[in-house]
């Protein structure tokens, strides 16, 4: 039989192997790609927002592919529920396919978009949705949530740097409050799941990092993918 400090070291080595003592894989996860956390903050589109000066053309075409995003992310998690025989993971990728669903269909509404066949999108979207997919077809379910939150938990982060409930956005003020709220915890769910898996031994903490940090360059690239901004008026508004 083992004795007590013996099996004490075991456990800890265990834990070494897999991140620091008492920390949750997601927040490894979270803090291993701080780097791509400054680099979405100082974004063309977030910047753009931030300064009320990002061409209305390019926040179209922007949220257009972003519609066409949640479609395929919507279908990603299909996939992987369709895949899993895990059927806890099952109803949690069913009760977001449902949420998701719902808000795809609404974006299709707002900017006018029959089906996905009349969008093309950027190679940095279309990067962004080729990732998600190999994800969802190659992968256990639960790399697939992993993959899923960096989108749920980067953006309340940059709405807390840029002051989201400022009002300070002119015409943008609307899309900030609604997709950068600060106050957004939905990612916590998202977060549960992988962190259960891991501690089950599902998942391990380098491959779920090599998928994690992959989902955060697509959103950096996302939002580099615009450009242009517009000259303001003497007010600082248009």
């Amino acid at each position: 039989m083992m004795n007590c400090p013996a099996a004490i070291l075991v456990v800890l080595f265990v834990f070494l192997e897999n991140g620091v003592v008492g920390e949750q894989l997601s927040d490894y996860l979270w803090e291993q790609t701080a780097n791509y956390h400054q680099k979405a903050l100082v974004s063309n589109y977030i910047q753009g927002i931030k300064n009320v000066s990002l061409d209305p053309t390019e926040f179209g075409a922007y949220n257009i592919q972003d519609a066409v995003y949640v479609y395929w992310f919507k279908e990603s998690i299909d996939i992987a529920a369709n895949r899993t025989t895990d059927t806890a993971l099952k109803q949690f990728l069913l009760n977001k396919s449902k949420s998701h669903d719902l808000e795809y269909k609404k974006a299709f509404k707002a900017w006018h978009i029959k089906d996905t066949d009349g969008i093309q999108l950027g190679s940095a979207c279309q990067n962004y949705v080729n990732h998600l997919m190999n994800v969802a077809k190659t992968m256990d379910g639960n790399y697939l949530v992993t993959a899923l939150i960096p989108c749920a938990r980067l953006w309340p982060w940059l709405g807390q740097k840029i002051g989201a409930d400022s009002g300070k956005f002119g015409i943008y003020n609307k899309w900030v409050q609604e997709n950068l709220d600060p106050n957004y915890t939905g990612y916590t769910k998202y977060e549960k799941v992988i962190n259960d898996a891991f501690t089950k031994g599902t998942i391990t903490k380098e491959k779920a990092l090599q998928v994690y940090g992959e989902s955060m360059m697509g959103e950096v690239a996302f939002f580099n993918s615009v450009y242009k901004t517009i000259q303001q008026d003497h007010h600082g508004k248009f």
